[in-house]
């Protein structure tokens, strides 16, 4: 198969100058003159007979075929360095951060980091937690995943991981039901809630579930993560309402169960966040993102 692509200079030198609206600072990331830069970017054009940019008196601005043949430029650029570095482990040796919410990082990336570190083991991860979910998001942060419903000014957002909240309770008060869904729902009417800052209001949809007024008195823990909800559970002081996928890993280690076969739908869902201004991502990040891609995928098959 013959491919019809103009040389990689030419195509590094489109980019850099995309980036930087400017032959001239491209020149210098890439060690050449602005002269050598603006002949490269003449010669692709003339190649495939589209002009890619509107020269100006101070710099250059992408043209609408530019814009458009951008974003598959960068995407072609990113998945080749990543391929290079993931077969022939040309890591940068500078660590690869990845900042998220506190749950996914305890409950969902931890216990998958090792899995990670034994098919990558010359990328050194840094985890990063999140606790507000508004927290501003540092320029050293190679990979961004956030919690919520999938708009950030200023940034781009790629779905990850779509999940429905449960009613999660300690094992024992199980047990001492004896599993009956009856005794399971007054036990639960007569317990402490222990409620998720921002979703108050699921325990209202848990009770109409199950056929029961919500409980009068307000006798409740709030929190603003799930890690502390079901640890606060495993230890007696409640029911919660948290997501299956959290739910799932710290089953594993805490005396929890869910003893209904409901879900709570949510709108909110974890988005991987870019910055639409980011320059072409790390290798590292993007076989990151690739590899969790893939552990979610394994989740959603196990159900």
């Amino acid at each position: 198969m013959t491919y019809r692509l103009p040389p990689l200079n030419w195509i590094r030198a489109f980019e850099a100058s995309a980036r930087h609206n400017s032959f001239a600072a491209a020149a210098r990331e890439l060690n050449l003159t602005s002269t050598a830069i603006s002949h490269q970017i003449r010669s692709l054009e003339q190649q495939i007979g589209h002009a890619l940019f509107e020269r100006q008196a101070r710099g250059v601005r992408l043209t609408g075929m530019g814009a458009a043949y951008l974003p598959g430029v960068r995407d072609s650029l990113d998945r080749l360095s990543a391929t290079t570095m993931k077969l022939f482990g040309l890591s940068s040796g500078t660590p690869l951060t990845v900042s998220a919410p506190l749950s996914f990082v305890s409950l969902f990336l931890a216990p998958r980091m090792a899995d990670f570190q034994a098919q990558y083991p010359q990328i050194p991860v840094q985890l990063y937690s999140l606790v507000w979910l508004d927290a501003k998001v540092d320029d050293s942060t190679d990979l961004d995943i956030r919690f919520g419903p999938g708009t950030w000014p200023g940034y781009s957002a790629k779905l990850l991981m779509e999940d429905k909240s449960v009613v999660v309770v300690q094992r024992d008060v199980v047990e001492k039901c004896g599993g009956d869904a009856g005794a399971l729902s007054a036990a639960i009417k007569e317990s402490p809630l222990i409620h998720v800052v921002g979703y108050e209001d699921h325990w209202t949809k848990a009770f109409a579930e199950l056929g029961l007024e919500a409980p009068s008195v307000n006798r409740s823990v709030r929190v603003d993560n799930s890690l502390a909800a079901l640890t606060l559970v495993a230890y007696g002081a409640g029911a919660a309402i948290v997501l299956r996928s959290h739910v799932r890993e710290a089953q594993k280690a805490l005396p929890i169960s869910t003893p209904f076969d409901f879900d709570l739908p949510i709108q909110e869902a974890h988005y991987l966040i870019t910055p639409q201004t980011q320059r072409a991502a790390k290798p590292e990040a993007l076989i990151f993102e690739t590899w969790l891609e893939g552990q979610i995928e394994k989740t959603k098959r196990k159900g």
